[in-house]
């Protein structure tokens, strides 16, 4: 099924999105793996991504013993809108002490712009931390780490338990395979919903959260089952769900009864279709309102058919309503 969403086609429509990799010696392999996969993936899906792999060796020898070459120097200029992640290395007292991560942590307070995302796998943090790029911000790292890195970055808001977190154009994540949901969410952000929902089927992974992070994105939840017809039927709720969206429509759509597509869609997700589209609209809703809009409009654009019906929903998930309720 191909996307249609208007703003995922926005989002292709942009120009290329510079993606670099900036590695340091005793790189972790699965740290770095994952998500070069993951944008790698993305790129089959959404061209405009370009992968770079660049360091200040041109080889280096990983944490496991593997040697990567082929590295190329950073750029004195980067793109406007680029990706930097800085991956994870070994950790020890003397962490990019090392002369190439010394011209690294150079490079990352100089040349990164300001609509530069910064990003960094496991003890990578450490490397923006030496940088200043975690001062006044909350991050993560690996839960061994975390204490550890609040020692050294005293400014830094150190956060545990997280998998990842966001902090203005600076993204942390925790350790190993935490890079690859850190990965989908910047790829969902970049590319829309429908990119990184693909990305995470073909990795066959689902997106994780512990119990105090931020909610789970909808767009992503409730995909953990193998049945490809269920997830075309969520590709295209996804798509459409702000739109006047039935059980009959999609039953329609699918060419199968009402009755077996709401079996088959409860069975694999553990939700009723309706149910599952309220949740779609909800979570847009919610990121429309903190935007500053209202309750009126918030509804009218997430595809509820009255303001009232918002109210009702987020008065069930969230129990009260949001602060900003007033008309314009």
């Amino acid at each position: 099924m191909q996307p249609n969403h208007a703003q995922d086609k926005a989002i292709v429509a942009q120009s290329a999105i510079h993606v670099y990799f900036l590695i340091t010696p005793e790189v972790h392999l699965l740290d770095l793996a994952g998500p070069i996969q993951a944008f790698h993936e993305a790129q089959l899906i959404h061209s405009g991504f370009v992968i770079h792999f660049v360091g200040f060796d041109s080889e280096v020898t990983s944490r496991q013993g593997m040697g990567i070459s082929g590295l190329k120097l950073p750029p004195a200029e980067l793109p406007p809108h680029s990706i930097v992640i800085a991956c994870a290395s070994r950790y020890h007292v003397d962490i990019y002490s090392d002369p190439a991560s010394q011209k690294s942590i150079t490079w990352l307070k100089n040349v990164p712009r300001k609509d530069t995302t910064l990003a960094s796998l496991c003890t990578g943090a450490f490397l923006l931390g030496k940088a200043g790029w975690l001062d006044g911000r909350e991050c993560t790292t690996h839960h061994t780490l975390t204490a550890q890195l609040q020692r050294d970055f005293p400014k830094a808001n150190v956060v545990s338990d997280r998998i990842h977190v966001k902090s203005g154009m600076v993204c942390t994540s925790a350790g190993v395979t935490a890079g690859i949901d850190l990965c989908l969410d910047i790829i969902e952000d970049r590319a829309g919903a429908y990119c990184s929902i693909a990305v995470a089927r073909e990795l066959v992974v689902c997106r994780r959260r512990m119990a105090n992070d931020p909610q789970i994105s909808s767009h992503l939840s409730f995909r953990n089952h193998i049945s490809p017809f269920i997830h075309s039927v969520q590709d295209y709720i996804a798509c459409h769900f702000n739109e006047k969206l039935s059980l009959a429509r999609l039953s329609s759509q699918f060419r199968v009864s009402q009755r077996h597509l709401q079996r088959l869609f409860k069975t694999y997700t553990g939700m009723t279709v309706r149910d599952y589209i309220a949740e779609l609209r909800l979570e847009e809703a919610r990121h429309i309102i903190n935007r500053g809009e209202t309750i009126e409009r918030a509804a009218h654009q997430a595809g509820f058919n009255a303001a009232a019906s918002l109210r009702s929903a987020w008065k069930r998930k969230y129990y009260s309503l949001p602060s900003q309720t007033s008309t314009r």
